[in-house]
C-alpha cells in the first residue's frame, strides 16, 4: 500500500511539473491594457501615455501590451544604446505561444529592408494591379525601404507570411528617441494558419512572447570569412628575403550579442 502511495504520489508530481511546463511556469505574466482607440504604428510612444511599462535589464529596455478585440499591440523601448546590438541588421523577432509556453516553434520577424525598384513593384503587384504610369514613377526612384514581416516555421525557417482576408496585416515601425529607439507592433490576435502573422489567442487568455534582437547576421558571417581568406592569402605571400609579414587580426573583434527575453501576457477584456 505504501508503495502504491509513493508511485501515484510520484505520477502526480510528474503530471504537474509536465502541467506547469507547458503553460509556461517561472515567466511573470504582465497585463495587457483594453484600448477602444488602437495607438498609430509610426515608432512614437505618444499614443502610450499613461501606460505602465515593464522593465528588462534594469531599465535598458521597456515594454508595454494593449489589445482590443482584433488585435495586439505591442511597444518595445531600447533605453540603453548597448543593447541595441545589430538590431537594425538582424530586426526583431517575436514568439508568440498560445500556450503559455516558452517554445519558440513560432514566430515573426520584423524587419526594414531595402528593395529595388523592381522588388517594390513586385511586393505592390501581390496586393493588387499596378499600372504602367505608377511603375514608371517607380522606376525613376534609387530604392524603397519597407517595414516587413516574415514568419518563422517550427524550425525557425523563414516563410513570407500568408494574409488572410479576415484579419489585418501585420505591421511595425520604429523610430529614434533621444538616446532609445521605439518600436510599435500590431498583431492579428487571430492566426488561421502557421503561416499567417497573429497571436493565436483571444481576449481574457494568457500566452508567453518573446523579443529576439541582434547578434551576427548571415552578411556578417560572409563579411568575416572574407576577411580570413584575404588574411591567409597574404600571409602566404612572402616579402623580399623570405620574411613573412605579420598579420593581425584585422577587422575581428567580439560578435555583436545577441539578446532575447520572455515574458507572459494576458490579454485584456473589454469591461462592461
Amino acid at each position: 500500500m505504501k508503495r502504491m502511495r509513493l508511485r501515484l504520489f510520484a505520477v502526480s508530481v510528474a503530471w504537474l511539473l509536465g502541467a506547469a511546463a507547458t503553460s509556461g511556469a517561472g515567466l511573470s505574466v504582465v497585463e495587457s491594457a483594453w484600448t477602444g482607440q488602437p495607438p498609430v504604428i509610426d515608432g512614437l510612444r505618444n499614443d502610450w501615455q499613461g501606460t505602465v511599462l515593464t522593465s528588462w535589464k534594469k531599465d535598458g529596455v521597456a515594454y508595454a501590451f494593449r489589445n482590443d478585440g482584433e488585435m495586439l499591440y505591442i511597444l518595445l523601448v531600447i533605453q540603453d544604446p548597448k543593447y541595441r546590438s545589430s538590431i537594425e541588421a538582424t530586426g526583431v523577432t517575436l514568439y508568440l505561444d498560445a500556450q503559455g509556453a516558452k517554445a519558440k516553434e513560432y514566430g515573426i520577424l520584423f524587419k526594414k529592408i531595402r528593395l529595388s525598384p523592381e522588388e517594390y513593384i513586385a511586393t505592390l503587384e501581390k496586393r493588387g494591379p499596378v499600372s504602367e504610369a505608377d511603375k514608371a514613377g517607380i522606376r525613376r526612384k534609387a530604392g524603397f525601404y519597407l517595414y516587413h514581416h516574415q514568419v518563422l516555421d517550427r524550425k525557425g525557417r523563414l516563410v513570407e507570411a500568408a494574409s488572410e482576408a479576415q484579419t489585418r496585416p501585420a505591421v511595425f515601425k520604429f523610430a529614434p528617441d533621444g538616446q532609445a529607439v521605439v518600436y510599435e507592433f500590431a498583431v492579428s490576435l487571430v492566426r488561421g494558419s502557421d503561416k499567417a502573422a497573429g497571436v493565436g489567442a483571444g481576449p481574457g487568455q494568457t500566452v508567453a512572447v518573446g523579443f529576439a534582437w541582434g547578434g551576427e547576421t548571415e552578411a556578417m558571417r560572409k563579411a568575416a570569412a572574407k576577411r580570413l581568406r584575404e588574411q591567409a592569402n597574404v600571409a602566404n605571400e612572402e616579402l623580399e628575403g623570405g620574411e613573412k609579414p605579420i598579420i593581425g587580426s584585422v577587422g575581428s573583434g567580439p560578435s555583436p550579442k545577441k539578446y532575447d527575453f520572455w515574458t507572459g501576457l494576458k490579454l485584456a477584456v473589454k469591461s462592461e
